[in-house]
């Protein structure tokens, strides 16, 4: 993967006009903060919410996301020897519990990079 990609952006979660600035405020992993997002990139300055209220777009990608999950859940499960209703219930709501902070994270990042509006700038990037 080459420095500075559009893919690499999207996975890391960086701001789409430089590719280096975070989009949130505090990794993954700090569970009770998951959710803060910077206003602006710290690294170029852009605003990471170009308009109020821009973000309820992205409750349809996550929405997407959560089907996926859900389709490619239920197929694994049957193919694991189609047990009862309840086991396909209660792994499913586990599963989707735990991806919470992913699917939350993931939808936004996706739907600021993909319809956000915001080009990529090379000259921004630091590193090369």
């Amino acid at each position: 993967m080459r420095k500075n990609s559009y893919t690499e952006a999207l996975l890391r979660g960086k701001c789409p006009r430089c590719r280096e600035g975070h989009i949130f405020m505090y990794p993954i992993s700090r569970i009770s903060k998951f959710n803060i997002m910077n206003e602006i990139c710290p690294h170029c300055g852009v605003r990471l919410e170009p308009e109020p209220g821009f973000f309820q777009g992205a409750m349809y990608v996550g929405y997407a996301f959560t089907v996926a999950v859900l389709v490619i859940l239920g197929i694994a499960i049957y193919v694991a020897g189609d047990p009862s209703e309840w086991v396909y219930i209660g792994t499913i709501i586990a599963v989707m519990v735990f991806l919470v902070p992913f699917n939350y994270r993931y939808s936004r990042i996706f739907y600021l990079l993909l319809f956000g509006g915001i080009k990529y700038n090379p000259q921004l990037s630091q590193t090369k």
